[in-house]
């Protein structure tokens, strides 16, 4: 369950593309390294990487999945691979099922999910990782896309705060109700 008055889901909002999934590794690690138990996935974006080269990597499996397939030359079509992300999101229902099975308190848990976006508006994507996470009462972590804004109220509703993209968010989030971050 989520700990205290903490909102069950933080969703970030503010920077780029590759700013955010940045800052959403990076928290990651920082929470990992203070004792926190972290599922889900981040955009893997090595630098000066090609749009098709984007991997979603598992941050418990180490795996990845690619999130964009080549169409080919000359194709006008959405680039977005739908295995990969079904795959993605299933290593993700996985590590959840995983940690409920282990059983006890949860709210050392957070589950990272790098992004509500198109995908995610219309049902897609990582929207049956998202159901997971919630219905486990683990608290999540993400980013959402601006042009889905209004879908995004719709599907989290109270559940989530919206927020500026900053590591200091991140860390004021998880302090309330959670035991302090380590220095």
């Amino acid at each position: 369950m989520t700990g205290g008055d903490r909102p069950m889901i933080l969703a970030l909002q503010g920077g780029d593309r590759e700013a955010i999934q940045a800052l959403l590794a990076d928290a990651a690690r920082r929470l990992s390294a203070s004792g926190v138990r972290v599922l889900g996935v981040v955009e893997h974006l090595s630098p000066g990487c090609a749009h098709e080269d984007v991997l979603l990597l598992d941050l418990v499996s180490g795996e990845t999945n690619r999130l964009h397939q080549d169409l080919g030359s000359g194709a006008a079509g959405c680039s977005l691979d739908p295995a990969g992300l079904a795959a993605a999101a299933a290593g993700v229902e996985r590590a959840i099922a995983d940690r409920l099975a282990e059983g006890g308190d949860l709210s050392d848990t957070v589950v990272v999910l790098s992004k509500f976006g198109r995908q995610e508006a219309e049902g897609r994507g990582l929207t049956s990782a998202f159901h997971a996470a919630v219905a486990a009462e683990l608290s999540v972590l993400t980013s959402v896309s601006p042009s889905v804004h209004a879908q995004w109220d719709g599907f989290a509703g109270d559940l989530a705060v919206l927020a500026p993209a900053a590591v200091a968010t991140v860390e004021d989030w998880w302090r309330v109700g959670a035991p302090a971050l380590a220095d």
